[in-house]
């Protein structure tokens, strides 16, 4: 028999499935609910499309697995298939509905169950079923006291439980560990070791410096100016005039210059005019023997020849104070130390408080500017320098010595005992020893407190139950203490600890 098989989406309602069952034209519609999503699932809706079904003629069945629709499909009449094979063979049962039966929900629903009866009401026994009798054991007097001595056994037990409340102060053994350490300085190690090897670190410095120093030397300076004749010669025929101040020079290299001293005027001829000069510069080296005069400066060059018949004289020197070589060595070094001194201090300001310089004194790493005034011996009563230096310090931190010191204590910690970071100290023992300005070693002492760890459970434990003065003995005998633990309870009267262990307070006072 043919079967039009209709898929139900998620948002279809009763119209939309109604219109989709109304597409074909068979004697067997099977609809299937989908997996997911909840759509028809009223009786109504069922009720209706069984209608609608059976006025398209044909036969309703359903593929769903929601117990609720199987629940209504089944006293609505519906058959009902775990999927689509099962529902094609098989034979579809009839309606009840078609033989005039109605379903067990209908008929539940009828109106003949609710006929009008009048049934007399009976208050007596309403009243007995609702207030039943107690028996008769349980009046009796003896039952009764019986239960009421339980009762307030029971609130005494509950109140000898909860009352009582007891504190235990406890404070913990303290003691001090101390250690001498041989520690060794090395810039090659990257970490703290345990054998006492801890990072020498450098800190780099630049600093700047000037100094100045009496020069204790001479040097010759030119003092007076050589003068002299020369005779100039015209070339040409025509009188020739010179003014003063014309220049004339030796062909040295470089030349020798004077300068005359007196105007003139040269006529034609061989006698020429001897003039007066004077060198430009003072000094021995105006000196020039006869006939080293031989150039004129300018145009009249060309028109004129010039010499010196005899040789300048007066040029002078006198000694003037200079440098010397061992200023320049003397200034340097002096400036040298002072600045090894001050990258001593400026690295010191620099490192924390307890970093450890051990360099004997600062590696010299580059040299930026090295400045004399004057740069070569000259005349001056003062020999001035300029440096500026960039130093290396090799130095041991802190921190490391700490972290050193730190490891070294706990690797000797007692059992039991926990250490107080907080009052951790070092001590250098002795000076550092430095090792060709690279290394050094020496011996520092370490110190910290430790304080035995108590445990509050076991402290509860040694005391619930028992009288005062047997749990303080429990206490003082089991637990590393300073002193004699103590113990309040409350009320002051109880006579024993509390039993229930959160009812027991345990107080460190250290």
């Amino acid at each position: 028999m043919k079967t039009q098989i209709i898929q139900l989406d998620p948002y279809d309602d009763i119209y939309s499935a109604k219109d989709k069952m109304g597409w074909g034209q068979t004697a067997r519609i099977l609809l299937i609910w989908p997996a997911r999503g909840r759509v028809l699932n009223r009786p109504l809706d069922l009720m209706l499309l069984k209608r609608h079904s059976a006025e398209l003629g044909s036969q309703l069945a359903l593929v769903v697995r929601d117990p609720d629709i199987r629940l209504y499909a089944q006293n609505l009449g519906i058959p009902l298939y775990s999927s689509i094979r099962q529902a094609e063979k098989s034979h579809w049962r009839p309606d009840r509905r078609a033989r005039g039966e109605l379903p067990l929900t209908v008929r539940r629903q009828s109106p003949d169950i609710w006929r009008r009866r009048r049934i007399p009401l009976n208050f007596a026994r309403l009243r007995d079923l609702a207030h039943p009798a107690t028996s008769r054991w349980l009046r009796h007097p003896v039952i009764r006291l019986l239960a009421f001595t339980l009762g307030v056994l029971s609130v005494l037990a509950i109140a000898a439980l909860l009352t009582p409340s007891a504190t235990i102060s406890l404070t913990p053994q303290t003691q001090t560990e101390k250690l001498t350490i041989s520690v060794a300085a090395n810039p090659e190690a990257e970490r703290v070791d345990l054998s006492g090897v801890v990072p020498a670190r450098w800190q780099s410095i630049i600093v700047e410096g000037r100094g100045s120093l009496p020069t204790s030397g001479t040097i010759p300076i030119p003092d007076k100016l050589a003068s002299g004749e020369v005779l100039f010669i015209n070339l040409t025929e025509q009188t020739i005039p010179l003014s003063a101040g014309l220049t004339v020079s030796t062909l040295d290299d470089p030349p020798i210059r004077f300068e005359t001293s007196a105007a003139a005027s040269v006529p034609p001829g061989e006698e020429g005019v001897r003039v007066p000069i004077t060198a430009t510069t003072p000094g021995t080296d105006n000196n020039v023997p006869a006939g080293s005069i031989l150039a004129i400066e300018g145009q009249l060059g060309l028109n004129l020849t010039v010499t010196n018949p005899q040789a300048t004289r007066g040029g002078t020197h006198r000694n003037a104070p200079a440098p010397t070589e061992d200023d320049y060595t003397e200034l340097h070094e002096t400036l040298y130390k002072t600045l090894v001194a001050s990258a001593l201090e400026e690295v010191g300001a620099q490192l924390g408080e307890k970093d450890i310089i051990i360099s004997v004194e600062p590696v010299l790493k580059n040299t930026f500017e090295t400045k004399y005034t004057p740069a070569e011996p000259a005349p001056t009563d003062q020999l001035q320098l300029v440096l500026e230096l960039e130093f290396e310090v090799l130095y041991v931190a802190e921190a490391d010595l700490f972290e050193l010191g730190r490891a070294a204590l706990e690797t000797n910690l007692p059992a039991q005992f926990a250490p107080d970071p907080a009052t951790l100290r070092i001590r250098n023992l002795s000076a550092p020893v430095s090792e060709n300005n690279q290394s050094a070693h020496w011996d520092l002492r370490a110190e910290w407190q430790v304080q035995a760890q108590l445990d509050p459970d076991q402290a509860v434990k040694l005391t619930i139950g028992l009288p005062p003065e047997a749990a303080q003995a429990n206490l003082n005998r089991e637990l590393t203490l300073a002193s004699n633990s103590s113990i309040q309870i409350n009320p002051s009267w109880w006579p024993r600890m509390p039993v229930l262990p959160f009812r027991i307070a345990v107080i460190n006072d250290r």
